[in-house]
C-alpha cells in the first residue's frame, strides 16, 4: 500500500504541475494535457519495478479512473479535462496501461509492456506536437484534423525506439520498418483519444508476430 500511496502523491503533484502551467503560465489546454500524457507515461514505466500483484494496478488504474470522472463531472482539473473536442484518451490510457501490465505477466515478458507505452509515451505526443506546430499536409479523418507531418514524426520516433529494443536481433531488424508503418496508421486512423489503446495493442501483437514467427 505505499508504493500505491507513493504513485498517488506522484500524480497528484503531477496534476498540481499541469494546472499551474494552465493557469499560471498561460498554455494552452493541448499543451498541458500532452505534457501530463508524457509524464504519465514516464511514471507508469516503472510500474513492473515496483508492483508485482495485479489487484495493487487495478486499484491505482481504477483510482485514477474514479478521479477523472469526478474532475469531468465537477469541471475540476481544466488543464486535462477542458479540451474541446471530445476525447476519451485519458481514460483508455489508464485501461492500456493496465491491460499491457497483464499482457506482460501472462507472457512473461516485460517488453510486453515497456515498448507499447514508451512508443505511446514518447511518439504519440510528438506527433500532435509536430504536427501542429509545422502543420505540413493537414487531412481530416473521421473529423479530426490529422497531419503528413505529425505522421512523419511519428513513424522515425517509433522506429528509433524499435531499433533500441531490437538492435541485438538482426533477423527482426528488417521487420521494424513495417513495425512502424502499422503503429503509424494506428495513431492516424484514430480519434477522440483511441490511439492511446490502438497504438499499444498494435505493438503487442506485433511483438507477438516477432516473437513467434520470425
Amino acid at each position: 500500500m505505499t508504493t500505491l500511496l507513493i504513485y498517488s502523491i506522484l500524480y497528484f503533484a503531477l496534476f498540481g504541475i499541469s494546472e499551474w502551467l494552465f493557469y499560471s503560465a498561460n498554455k494552452k489546454v493541448e499543451y498541458t494535457r500532452k505534457f501530463v500524457h508524457i509524464s504519465t507515461g514516464l511514471i507508469a514505466l516503472s510500474f513492473p519495478f515496483f508492483i508485482e500483484a495485479f489487484w495493487q494496478m487495478i486499484l491505482l488504474c481504477g483510482s485514477f479512473l474514479f478521479l477523472l470522472t469526478i474532475c469531468e463531472k465537477m469541471n475540476w482539473l481544466k488543464s486535462i479535462t477542458s479540451v474541446e473536442r471530445k476525447s476519451y484518451g485519458s481514460w483508455l490510457f489508464a485501461l492500456i496501461v493496465l491491460v499491457c501490465f497483464w499482457v506482460q505477466q501472462q507472457f512473461n515478458s516485460t517488453l510486453y509492456y515497456y515498448l507499447p507505452i514508451l512508443i505511446l509515451s514518447i511518439s504519440d505526443p510528438l506527433a500532435a506536437l509536430v504536427g501542429k506546430k509545422l502543420n505540413y499536409k493537414p487531412l481530416k479523418v473521421f473529423g479530426q484534423i490529422k497531419s503528413l507531418g505529425g505522421s512523419i514524426a511519428f513513424f522515425i520516433s517509433s522506429l528509433l525506439i524499435l531499433i533500441g529494443f531490437y538492435f541485438q536481433y538482426k533477423e527482426a531488424l528488417y521487420y521494424l520498418p513495417l513495425f512502424a508503418i502499422s503503429l503509424t496508421l494506428a495513431e492516424f486512423l484514430s480519434v477522440k483519444g483511441w490511439d492511446n489503446f490502438t497504438i499499444p495493442l498494435g505493438a503487442m501483437a506485433n511483438i507477438f508476430i516477432i516473437t513467434h514467427f520470425i
